[in-house]
């Protein structure tokens, strides 16, 4: 059979699993024929992107082009009008992609030249970046943002620069090669009265860390609902008498002693979901306790302790008869059981998450490095 004689249905399935930009232009020049299923299939894609990490991305709404591609050339907001996340990888000059149909802008890689770059971006709402840009940090472009994605920034740094960011409804900061510990301090800015997630990755190349203030700034948020901390000091600052009892999930990776885990989950009396890596001495003695500080958790993720054991899992079986509940407890260090029980949960390391969904694409994920840049809420 020749390929002209395909009904319409039979070639877009075939274009369908074309996922470069570049072969699909190619493509639509064919014939009238070809050009318009061409673009029925461009129509679907949601992400634009030249990463090398295609895993990485929602296989059938994602495109990939090449860095040498002539994108510019191409009338994108007719190509791709359903566009809702354009991803750099590398460096770019910015100033072209500003007229992309996107509602999202994600590059993790620095550039100096953008440091003192201002311009507006309309119809911007996330953007994933390794620093903290000009460009966006201001009162015309901050208020715009609902998702905030920075690489190198510590709680101090994203104070000072918090007050262009009223609507935020997802915050992710990082700093995982500080060479300037002692030089973070508590949370300062104003409160964020939109944020529901939050995300705070602290490490140190070299040097000592002597308080962790991600608890701070999660003080600081009323409306939180999901918390990602990797708190790399044994005792960080806490404050014992703000509560926030809207917290339902809850990731710690941390390693230190019952006593400061306790002082931690006592904020959060209404937890639903909790994990606690990075070796935390955490033992089955705790865990009765732990039940009568979070009366409302369904789900305890401990897979990096080795000292809870199945004496646990006999003791929550027994409360959950004489107190008509219902608590998923996993210690051993196997995804199988934890996916059997909620199948929801990806364990895959994702780019863009499809859904504004933080127990989906980051309660699962046991190294921070792997949370993803952005969640697009439209799926």
């Amino acid at each position: 059979m020749n390929i002209d004689e395909l009904p319409d249905d039979c070639l877009l399935l075939i274009f369908n699993l074309f996922n470069n930009f570049e072969t699909l232009l190619n493509c639509s020049e064919v014939c009238k024929r070809w050009e318009n299923l061409v673009l029925k299939r461009l129509h679907s894609v949601k992400y634009l992107t030249n990463s090398s990490e295609r895993d990485a991305y929602p296989a059938n709404y994602t495109m990939f082009f090449k860095e040498d591609d002539p994108l510019e050339k191409y009338r994108i907001s007719i190509l791709l009008p359903r566009l809702r996340i354009l991803d750099i990888a590398g460096r770019f000059k910015l100033k072209p992609w500003a007229v992309f149909p996107a509602k999202g802008l994600q590059f993790n890689s620095w550039d100096e030249y953008l440091e003192d770059f201002t311009f507006y971006i309309p119809g911007i709402e996330m953007i994933a970046a390794s620093h903290c840009y000009n460009f966006f940090a201001n009162d015309v472009q901050g208020p715009k943002l609902t998702q905030l994605f920075i690489s190198h920034c510590d709680v101090s740094q994203f104070a000072s620069i918090a007050k262009y960011f009223p609507n935020l409804k997802r915050l992710h900061i990082e700093d995982l090669n500080t060479c300037y510990p002692d030089e973070d301090k508590c949370y300062t800015g104003p409160v964020l009265e939109k944020l529901e997630i939050l995300e705070v990755s602290i490490c140190v190349e070299w040097g000592d860390v002597n308080r962790y203030y991600g608890l701070s700034l999660a003080d600081h948020c009323p409306a939180l609902k999901s918390a990602y901390h990797v708190i790399p000091v044994d005792e960080p600052y806490v404050n014992s008498e703000i509560e926030n009892h809207d917290l339902e999930d809850l990731v710690l990776l941390l390693g230190c002693d019952w006593s400061t885990l306790r002082r931690i989950l006592s904020k959060y009396p209404n937890l639903k979901h909790l994990a606690i890596r990075g070796g935390t001495l955490i033992t089955d003695e705790n865990i009765p306790e732990l039940l009568k500080i979070l009366p409302c958790i369904i789900l305890i993720d401990v897979r990096d302790s080795g000292s809870v054991t199945e004496k646990s899992t006999e003791y929550i079986h027994w409360y959950c008869e004489h107190h008509n509940r219902s608590i998923s407890l996993y210690y051993k260090d196997d995804e199988t059981e934890i996916k059997k029980k909620w199948p929801n949960l990806s364990t895959q390391r994702v780019h863009i998450g499809r859904g504004f969904d933080f127990m989906k694409y980051c309660f699962p994920l046991k190294h921070h490095e792997n949370l993803p840049y952005l969640l697009d809420p439209d799926e």
